[in-house]
């Protein structure tokens, strides 16, 4: 979303006239970078002075995840996406769906292993943050399992509440969110709990924000029908910019995500551990045609290193041209484009500028290895 869809988007939605400036700046710290926002009035109303989900002035804010494997390059954006948030005073939880993860066949359903890439991905998400204050407070980040929330009774009341009047044919729908066809799961019944689950999460949580990427659209529209039928205050929901695997988009629908970077896949995603040397090799045989800007190398560069570095550098050894620095994507591409910069050239300032910006988890997990050796035994990565 540009800053000028934002400014229209906000202009439009109630109560933005009487925010402060001071609000209205914070709110726009707090998305910047989005891809879509939907309802934004909640978030609204709380910065004019209403109560939040959780019957105070703090703004919560929740993004669940399936601890499921190594970490790919989709998590410095939602890094990205939590750090403003704690940046602008709001409470942010990372919710280890590790039931979830259970009903998706994770890790063979082995709950001991899911538990163990959950303290992973915990971890990761410190280390991409600085490691941030932890704790219930506003600018405070927090960490729970699914499973601590399924104790109580009430949850399960709320599951079915938020399954009630959902058909088979609209759960079907929703199945992406889980990284699955429609028709995969007929036989498993579990799954079609999975997005009753997701709902009832948010609700149950006191969460004032759901955020995700973009492939999470589904579940939170869902979401917000749910709240809307049993009138229960429906979260603002923010959707990430999504990367797409190496091999590039292909021909698919573009609302199936099924060109997304993922982990299953580890030729096709950067993995945060990838060292230098990998990051190079990868980049060799990622999609990058001249004269066309759908290209996954490009979205890195927009998503990625150009708001860490402000700056690309190309150095091509010196019989192939000069050495030069973008800090503009689109005048990047023309220059591919009208060969003036090798595609070659390209992809390796990209692998370069990511070795620099994942050097310092590098340098964390060679130190504290005992959790990634556990996901790497695991995955026999």
């Amino acid at each position: 979303m540009s800053p000028e869809d934002f400014a229209r988007l906000l202009q439009e939605t109630k109560g933005s006239s009487e925010l402060t400036p001071e609000n209205r700046e914070r709110i726009a710290s707090m998305f910047s970078g989005v891809e879509e926002i939907v309802g934004l009035e909640h978030v609204i109303s709380v910065m004019n002075g209403e109560k939040s989900h959780g019957g105070d002035d703090v703004l919560r804010a929740y993004i669940g995840l399936e601890p499921s494997g190594k970490a790919h390059l989709g998590w410095i954006i939602l890094a990205d996406t939590i750090r403003k948030m704690l940046d602008n005073g709001v409470n942010v939880l990372v919710f280890l769906a590790d039931w979830h993860a259970w009903v998706n066949d994770k890790f063979g359903r082995d709950m001991d292993k899911i538990s163990i890439a959950g303290e992973y991905m915990s971890e990761v998400f410190r280390v991409l943050l600085g490691f941030p204050e932890e704790g219930d407070k506003g600018g405070q980040i927090r960490f729970m399992k699914a499973s601590q929330l399924m104790d109580s009774g009430k949850y399960w009341e709320r599951v079915l509440r938020c399954s009630k009047g959902m058909s088979l044919s609209r759960a079907r729908r929703t199945f992406s969110i889980m990284g699955r066809s429609e028709d995969s799961s007929d036989d498993d019944l579990s799954a079609f709990f999975y997005p009753a689950m997701q709902a009832a999460d948010i609700f149950e949580l006191d969460v004032d924000i759901a955020f995700g990427g973009m492939d999470q659209r589904k579940a939170h529209m869902y979401m917000r029908e749910v709240g809307d039928r049993n009138h229960w205050i429906k979260a603002t929901c923010i959707h990430t910019p999504m990367l797409s695997g190496l091999k590039g988009r292909g021909g698919g629908r573009m609302d199936s995500f099924d060109h997304k970077m993922s982990k299953s896949d580890p030729n096709n995603a950067v993995l945060l551990h990838d060292s230098p040397k990998k990051l190079e090799k990868k980049f060799r045989k990622a999609f990058l045609e001249p004269g066309n800007p759908d290209s996954p190398v490009f979205e890195i560069a927009k998503y990625v290193i150009l708001p860490r570095n402000e700056k690309l550098y190309v150095n091509p050894k010196p019989e192939f041209g000069e050495p030069s620095s973008w800090s503009d994507l689109n005048a990047l591409i023309e220059a591919i484009g009208n060969d003036s910069v090798h595609p070659f050239d390209a992809k390796m300032a990209v692998a370069h500028g990511l070795a620099e910006i994942l050097a310092p988890i590098e340098e964390y997990f060679t130190n504290n290895p005992i959790l990634l050796d556990a996901v790497n035994e695991m995955t026999g990565q």
